[in-house]
């Protein structure tokens, strides 16, 4: 079957009378739908959650910056040492 045959297939089908509330029922129920709320117990989870993984990025940021910190004092001991340029300026002007 080629598409043209599948598309046709669906010409076939015909309307069918609908019971006159129907879309208001529809309606109604997506209506509800909006009003639930989320169980408390899933907000407390949420916002310990959040608090838990806020606390650990500022812990991993800030033993990030204390770990570069020591490394570049470190690179620059070796390159004034070695009394190698530390700048990326070819030229040195």
């Amino acid at each position: 079957m080629n598409m043209d045959d599948k598309l046709d297939l669906l010409k076939q089908i015909k309307e069918v009378d609908t019971p006159p509330f129907l879309l208001t029922r529809i309606r109604q129920r997506i209506e509800t739908l909006y009003d639930v709320e989320a169980p408390v117990k899933w907000k407390w989870t949420f916002a310990v959650a959040s608090f838990a993984i806020l606390v650990l990025n500022i812990s991993i940021f800030l033993n990030l910056v204390n770990t570069t910190e020591e490394k570049t004092a470190g690179i620059e001991t070796v390159v004034n040492s070695m009394n190698i340029a530390s700048t990326n300026n070819i030229y040195n002007e």
